[in-house]
């Protein structure tokens, strides 16, 4: 990644506004808080502070940031800060990528915040989403026997839709605005409802972000490429951060060509000697 201004970097944010961001971060504090010192937690909340120009990204140098911290009044060591970023990103909040300057050499580094579903598990990866993650259960069909089952004990008042958890919920409960050709392709690696809908959510963040004028659904089987290839990728152990977060990545990337086309298809139809 080549080093740039911090608007260089905006396609890589998961937040659509500083209000989204915000609420990330309170949501993940009041679960993580105590997995912090005192000192690592300074860091945490100056980091978020310099994320607030592009919601969930910053690109200043480490110096920079300890430096501010001590401004402030409040002193902290350049290993301390090292250290948050390590824990940070085991919990999955946060990835850091290093940049490479144009005269070669590295340069600053690009902190990238993520969405907290406030999963229960410490580290927020696919394995801890899914009781099987990333294995294939297309070949799995409910019996006729279970459906009876299922359909008499919803007419049973102990066995009303009140009492099923949101985890309990399998593909067939997707919402309707999720298209079916993304569920087919994903189902058969994550079964349940809520999985599915949190990585549309993802694509829809993107899609969102780059304001691209078609309709979604016009580019559903690029999406399920980039969803193909996010598989492949984890089933090869070559995924740094999470599944989820590696994902979104790769949308984001297609979306940012998809708009520079949009623009680029434009200025060429964009009628000069008329105006």
């Amino acid at each position: 990644m080549k080093s740039g201004h911090i608007q260089q970097f905006t396609h890589l944010s998961e937040f659509t506004n500083l209000n989204e961001f915000n609420n990330t971060i309170k949501s993940f504090l009041q679960k993580h808080e105590q997995d912090f010192t005192k000192s690592e937690r300074i860091a945490f909340k100056h980091l978020t502070r310099y994320s607030a120009k592009v919601p969930g990204v910053c690109n200043a140098r480490i110096g920079k940031l300890v430096s501010a911290c001590h401004k402030n009044g409040e002193t902290i060591s350049r290993s301390t800060f090292e250290r948050m970023l390590s824990k940070a990103k085991k919990l999955g909040i946060l990835t850091v990528h290093h940049t490479i300057r144009k005269e070669g050499g590295m340069a600053h580094n690009v902190f990238i915040f993520h969405r907290f579903d406030g999963a229960p598990s410490g580290k927020l990866t696919e394995r801890s989403m899914t009781e099987n993650p990333l294995e294939d259960k297309s070949q799995e069909r409910k019996s006729p026997s279970e459906t009876i089952s299922f359909k008499a004990n919803l007419k049973n008042k102990n066995h009303r839709p009140s009492h099923v958890t949101l985890e309990q919920l399998d593909y067939t409960y997707t919402p309707s605005n999720i298209p079916n050709e993304f569920i087919q392709a994903v189902k058969p690696f994550f079964r349940k409802a809520k999985d599915i809908h949190n990585l549309w959510q993802r694509v829809m963040i993107a899609y969102r972000r780059f304001q691209i004028a078609e309709p979604v659904d016009i580019y559903i089987q690029t999406i399920i490429t980039a969803f193909k290839e996010t598989v492949f990728r984890y089933k090869r152990g070559t995924i740094k951060t999470t599944f989820t977060q590696y994902f979104y990545g790769t949308i984001a990337n297609l979306f940012a060509v998809e708009k520079r086309r949009e623009t680029a298809a434009t200025v060429l139809t964009y009628d000069w000697l008329n105006q």
